[in-house]
C-alpha cells in the first residue's frame, strides 16, 4: 500500500513538472480541475490523463513520457477530426449512419436488459434432455479417460500398499494416495474428476498403451523402466467416435439453449409489440 501511494505521488509530481511549462491558460475552465493544454477551445485536464495512466509506470521518466505521448495523441486526434469535418463531403450520410448505429446500440442494450430480467434460468434437466436427444452432435475426436497416473522410483517404500489403495478408490484411499504422492512421487496426475486425452496420459508411461485393450480398465497397470515404476488406474474411458461425456459439453449446451431462449423471447416480444400497436391503432395499414 505504501509503495502504491509513493508511485501515485511520483506520477502526480511528474505531471506537474510537465504542466509547469504551460504559460498560456484558456480563459474558461472547469472549476477545480487542472488544465494541461488547449486546442481551439477544447481543454485537456490532468484528471483525464491520470485516469488513462497505467499502473505499471514505476519512475519519473516513464510518467513524463506517458503524459507527453497522451497530450500529443489528444491534440493530433482533434486536429485530424477538424480537418475531416472540413474535407469530408457527405456529412449528412455520416450523420445518418451515426444515428442508425446509435439506434441499433439503444435497441441492443434494451433487449439485453429485458432478456436478462425475464428469461428463466437454464436448468440441468433441460441440458440433460438436449444432450440425450443430440448425442450425435457431440462425438469425440479422440479417446478420453479419467484416473490416476503415478511415477515413483523403484526403490520407493510401501508400493504394495499403494497398489492396494489404487485397486479400491474411495475417499479414504484417495487421501492416502495423495499423501503418498507428496512424499514419494516423481510425477503424479490425478484426473479422476477431469476427462483427459488418452494420448496425453500415454506420453507419461514407460510403454505405449492401446485404449482398445480391455485390460486397461480391469485393474491397475504397472510398468517398469530403468529405475522407475509407473502406475496407471483408469476409472473412466470414452473412445473416439462415441458421444462426448456430458461434463465436456454441458457448457456448450448451456450456451446453445441460452441463445435459443433469447432469440425466441425477442421474437415473441417483437410480435406482441407489433400486435398491440395494431390493436391500439398506433399502426395504420393502407390497402393497395
Amino acid at each position: 500500500m505504501r509503495n502504491t501511494k509513493i508511485l501515485k505521488s511520483l506520477i502526480y509530481a511528474a505531471a506537474l513538472l510537465v504542466l509547469a511549462s504551460c504559460n498560456n491558460r484558456p480563459s474558461i475552465l472547469d472549476w477545480g480541475r487542472e488544465p494541461v493544454m488547449e486546442l481551439q477551445g477544447d481543454v485537456l485536464y490532468l484528471d483525464e490523463i491520470k485516469r488513462a495512466m497505467p499502473d505499471g509506470l514505476m519512475n519519473h521518466e516513464d510518467s513524463i513520457a506517458f503524459i507527453e505521448n497522451y497530450k500529443r495523441k489528444w491534440a493530433t486526434d482533434k486536429l485530424v477530426y477538424n480537418q475531416a469535418l472540413n474535407n469530408v463531403g457527405n456529412t449528412e450520410e455520416i450523420n445518418t449512419l451515426t444515428e442508425a448505429y446509435r439506434k441499433e446500440l439503444m435497441i441492443s442494450e434494451y433487449l439485453r436488459k429485458i432478456t436478462d430480467q425475464n428469461l428463466r434460468p437454464i436448468t440441468e434437466d433441460s441440458i440433460f434432455r438436449f444432450y440425450e436427444h443430440n448425442k450425435e452432435r457431440f462425438l469425440l475426436s479422440e479417446t478420453v479417460v479419467k484416473g490416476i497416473c503415478i511415477k515413483v522410483r523403484s526403490s520407493a517404500p510401501d508400493q504394495s500398499v499403494l497398489s492396494k489403495w489404487l485397486s479400491d478408490i474411495n475417499d479414504e484411499n484417495m487421501e492416502n494416495i495423495v499423501t503418498y504422492c507428496t512424499k514419494h512421487a516423481i510425477h503424479q496426475n490425478i484426473f479422476i474428476d477431469q476427462w483427459t486425452p488418452f494420448s496425453k496420459i500415454n506420453e507419461t508411461m514407460a510403454k505405449e498403451l492401446n485404449y482398445n485393450d480391455p485390460a486397461i480398465t480391469r485393474g491397475t497397470i504397472v510398468q517398469q523402466s530403468d529405475d522407475y515404476t509407473y502406475y496407471l488406474k483408469i476409472t473412466g474411458l470414452c473412445k473416439a467416435g462415441s458421444p462426448q461425456p456430458l461434463e465436456l459439453v454441458e457448457e456448450n449446451i448451456y450456451n446453445v439453449l441460452t441463445n435459443k431462449a433469447k432469440i425466441d423471447y425477442i421474437q415473441q416480444f417483437y410480435n406482441k409489440l407489433y400486435e398491440k400497436a395494431l390493436d391500439k391503432g398506433r399502426i395504420k395499414l393502407y390497402e393497395d
